[in-house]
């Protein structure tokens, strides 16, 4: 069995929204797929230099090395990192770019180490296991390899981070600088680039569809949004989505988007993209663990989109419920309780309609949000229970 690394808190710079097979953790947002990196924490937590201060040792007996892009088991594609670690300890691995580390650790190795250890402790805790329990995640010098979630081409450094039993860091640590290049953007990949109006006869929307990651991961604006939608979601620099690109088709799945603190009267939210499936039971749930939400293929000469479905235990057997529609919402900590934006989203399956007219730029044009802290990450606080659905025009 291979090792992978599915570390939720390490997405869209570089836990990857593309691979991961955890779901007790909230892995799908989206840190992997812009500038930055695995880990780290946005805003103000990570960024102060602690005291008192320590001493923090670079350790060059221990090592990292970037082995390149690789399939994992299930044909995912993945970035193959080795190690050597001697000690006796555990070790976590996380990986950003310089300026990612600048701006939220303020260039402090202290306050990095520090924050690391302590999310992953704290989603540990949030999961009722030691941090150590968390094996995909936590390793030893058993540990000589990892397949890590798809990253974003650029140039990263990473982490080798050494945690002693009791979840706090050593202050002994290693650090690799290297570059993921992009591959040559394929015909198939390129194919589903563009506009396209969306709908299901009744609602729909237009969506751009643009390269972020050839090959394996589009950017799509304008889901929920236009005459049909009505206003902004949150904000324009968050308002949009990470599909993609499998066997000739576009993907779009569950993702955590970002985090606002003391967002209105909701308190502490979480930013997601959910799928929508009704219980036998006949309650509407909005999943936020399961991975595949719909795919886009083309069906003879007609291009559609065709709702997945959700996988959840009732009774000792396994459901699949079908989606019944996705869509961006709000997970309100303090009211324990889904907040969403349009009521009437359209149900699958849909059909796309390739429309050149869509705007390049079609981002929200206000704001709403941007004063509040924004993280990357999902917080380190209890889980989410499903709590009841409001309808509530943000």
């Amino acid at each position: 069995m291979k090792a992978r690394h599915i570390w939720s808190v390490a997405l869209l710079a570089a836990f990857a929204v593309v691979g991961c097979t955890s779901t007790d953790i909230d892995p799908y947002h989206r840190q992997g797929t812009v500038p930055g990196g695995s880990g780290g924490r946005e805003g103000g937590e990570g960024g102060t230099t602690p005291t008192p201060t320590v001493t923090v040792k670079e350790r060059s007996d221990w090592g990292i090395t970037y082995k390149g892009r690789a399939l994992f088991e299930a044909g995912d594609p993945t970035e193959e990192f080795e190690f050597k670690y001697t000690g006796s300890n555990f070790f976590i691995f996380r990986t950003m770019s310089d300026a990612y580390f600048q701006e939220h650790y303020n260039g402090s190795m202290q306050a990095f180490l520090e924050g690391e250890a302590d999310d992953v402790v704290a989603i540990a805790e949030q999961n009722d296991r030691k941090f150590y329990e968390d094996t995909d995640n936590v390793f030893t010098s058993a540990t000589k390899s990892v397949y890590f979630d798809l990253m974003v081409h650029g140039d990263y450094t990473g982490y080798l981070i050494e945690m002693d039993k009791d979840g706090k860091p050593t202050y002994s640590y290693a650090k690799k600088n290297f570059t993921v290049v992009e591959e040559t953007a394929t015909d198939a990949y390129t194919a589903w680039l563009g506009g396209w109006t969306v709908s299901n006869g009744l609602v729909g929307y237009n969506i751009k569809v643009s390269p972020l990651e050839n090959n394996y991961l589009y950017r799509v604006d304008g889901w929920e949004t236009g005459d049909a939608a009505g206003s902004v979601q949150m904000n324009q620099d968050d308002d949009w989505l990470v599909t993609r690109f499998a066997d000739g088709e576009m993907v779009f799945f569950i993702q955590f988007i970002a985090s606002y603190s003391d967002y209105e009267d909701l308190g502490d939210v979480d930013y997601m993209f959910v799928g929508t499936f009704t219980e036998t039971t006949g309650t509407q749930v909005d999943d936020y663990e399961n991975r595949e939400l719909a795919r886009a293929k083309k069906v003879d000469d007609k291009f559609v989109l065709e709702g997945g479905h959700a996988v959840y235990p009732v009774d000792g057997k396994t459901i699949t419920p079908a989606y019944e529609t996705m869509r961006y919402a709000l997970y309100s900590y303090k009211n324990e309780e889904w907040v969403f934006f349009h009521d009437n989203t359209p149900t699958f399956p849909l059909t796309l309609v390739r429309n050149p007219d869509v705007k390049a730029d079609i981002a929200p044009v206000t704001e709403k949000g941007a004063s509040f802290e924004r993280r990357f990450q999902p917080r380190a606080r209890g889980s989410r229970t499903q709590g009841p659905n409001t309808l509530r025009r943000l």
